[in-house]
């Protein structure tokens, strides 16, 4: 199978997770009319066009991560098709590593924004992501590996061993757990993966899920005890709380933007908390730069596109 940009020495960072074409339509009102075979009332003229821009859990951190001097690489589901090379164009351009086979056809997330920026959006989640690969090669310094639409309890299975044998080999572990596990996959099952991450990483909703808590700064000191030793909670507008054994817990408070466009805001964060650990910046300090970095992806509306110049 035909591998993309592969390489023997070992990534600093090696994430994997999906890969997807974002298409954001801004400013679209309620549906005006009823879906017909005909052009009429059930059409809605945009007055902004239609952007095209890099998403997935795994393409997005990746791409921050490049563009931010760190050395990675990408094991995803990447289509060999007209999206999956505009997105391979974005990711090559920015200096990742595309260490996978191409797949058969490339996630594409349509999504639709409100004039206050509430999302709609239709979903295709593309080919499923081959976790296992992430182990074949030399022994990155971390892996980030995230959820996304399409997994399922064996993925947390599979997640788990690949993370197990990667701290064997003297990796580190960050995770992203995503929406996505909650109602898929049983507690128990998502516990025992978390043994075996170092720095957890999730919103309110996504970990609060799975260990109740009455605020952020409980919920991040609660998960310490499960096995991380560093977590992040993101509370979107409202900022990030960090824990850390070694560091205690902390928040950073995020400047508000009004009529948000938060397409591509975790996956910054989470590429420019990695990329501060990487050298060797506190938790404190990597979460206070994650924040400013999601925050101005937010500001720009262009997901992971907009947070560089």
């Amino acid at each position: 199978m035909p591998v993309v940009g592969a390489a023997s020495a070992a990534p600093r960072v090696r994430v994997a997770g999906n890969t997807a074409i974002d298409l954001l339509a801004r400013n679209v009102g309620e549906a005006s009319g009823p879906a017909t075979d005909a052009w009429g009332a059930n059409v809605q003229v945009l007055r902004d066009p239609i952007a095209m821009v890099l998403g997935g859990c795994g393409a997005g951190p990746a791409y921050v991560l490049a563009r931010l001097g760190v050395d990675v690489s990408l094991d995803t589901n990447l289509g060999d098709d007209a999206a999956g090379q505009v997105a391979a164009g974005w990711l090559c351009q920015a200096g990742v590593r595309l260490s996978t086979a191409r797949a058969c056809a490339t996630a594409v997330h349509l999504i639709m924004l409100s004039p206050a920026g509430e999302r709609r959006s239709a979903y295709f989640p593309g080919e499923r992501v081959d976790w296992a690969q992430a182990l074949e090669g030399p022994t990155p310094t971390w892996l980030l590996i995230s959820g996304y639409g399409r997994v399922d309890a064996t993925d947390a299975e599979q997640m788990t061993h690949v993370c197990a044998r990667m701290r064997q080999r003297g990796a580190r572990v960050a995770f992203d757990p995503s929406p996505w596990f909650a109602g898929r996959v049983p507690e128990p099952t998502m516990l025992a993966l978390w043994a075996h991450v170092d720095c957890l990483l999730g919103t309110v909703d996504e970990l609060v899920h799975w260990r109740p808590a009455a605020d952020p700064a409980e919920l991040a000191a609660s998960l310490l005890a499960l096995g991380p030793s560093q977590v992040v909670v993101k509370q979107g507008a409202a900022g990030a709380t960090w824990a850390a054994v070694d560091e205690g817990t902390g928040h950073w408070s995020a400047d508000p933007v009004a009529a948000a466009n938060t397409v591509g805001a975790g996956d910054s964060f989470n590429g420019r908390v990695l990329a501060g650990l990487c050298r060797g910046e506190p938790l404190a300090q990597a979460t206070r730069a994650a924040v400013t970095l999601a925050t101005r992806v937010v500001r720009r509306g262009l997901g992971v596109l907009g947070a560089f110049d």
